[in-house]
């Protein structure tokens, strides 16, 4: 095997080898919370459904990254063919998948109009004085991208509203949270702009991240298919001897 493609093998081992370790880095936490919730309670189900989610999410994760790394590890210290194309095809797999999530969430984000988030923030802000999940929905939207209301802070003088700004569509103290806003104090721009913007630039980021991603992985199968073949080629001539 010429140096070149020792040294393929020796950067696909490392990578694959760093690979796995993140990979059990989220299954064995996730293993972890997914075993020990089954001590608690049945009263506190509902509140630790959120938490469970998490631990299966890294659970599934961690496991596909840590069987494609496996492969990979395994293909290239034992320069097994076999291993290395299932590792190279695992890792297209992958990679089709996300550069197709990817494009998704880049044009499905790049056309959200302020008014269709409008729509949607319409109804909690509706609920605000009267569900507390409402309540922090919003408080949460309006302190975090300093907006008011779902179009402006003419939304609050709506009925069932009366006019009572809450303390999230002002710049506010810490200690002064939960109290009311003054019209005058208000900030100019509804969330429902504010929301649409975030959520385009999410998007932008999402798909250059992923495709970054995909670009590492690319290299991967290249470095592997490269490797399958000399692989091959070097027992074809084995095999003649």
């Amino acid at each position: 095997m010429s140096c070149a493609i020792g040294c393929v093998r020796i950067v696909l081992f490392v990578f694959n080898f760093v690979f796995c370790l993140c990979g059990l880095a989220l299954l064995i936490p996730g293993i972890l919370v997914e075993t020990n919730l089954g001590a608690i309670s049945k009263e506190t189900s509902e509140s630790i459904g959120a938490i469970e989610g998490t631990a299966i999410a890294l659970i599934v994760i961690g496991s596909i990254i840590f069987v494609i790394a496996f492969f990979g590890c395994c293909g290239a210290i034992r320069e097994s063919h076999c291993m290395t194309v299932t590792y190279a095809v695992l890792l297209l797999t992958i990679l089709v998948i996300q550069v197709g999530i990817a494009i998704w969430a880049f044009v499905a984000l790049k056309h959200v109009e302020p008014s269709t988030v409008e729509e949607i923030l319409q109804t909690p802000v509706k609920e605000y004085w009267r569900k507390e999940s409402a309540r922090s929905e919003v408080d949460l939207i309006q302190e975090t991208l300093h907006c008011c209301g779902a179009k402006s802070a003419d939304d609050w003088s709506m009925q069932p509203l009366n006019g009572t700004i809450p303390w999230s569509c002002c710049k506010v103290e810490k200690d002064n949270k939960r109290q009311f806003c003054n019209a005058r104090e208000a900030y100019p721009h509804g969330c429902g702009e504010k929301l649409s913007q975030l959520l385009k630039m999410i998007g932008k980021g999402l798909g250059g991240i992923a495709l970054g991603i995909a670009g590492v992985e690319l290299v991967g199968i290249i470095f592997a298919l490269c490797l399958a073949n000399s692989i091959r080629n070097e027992d074809r001539r084995n095999y003649r001897v």
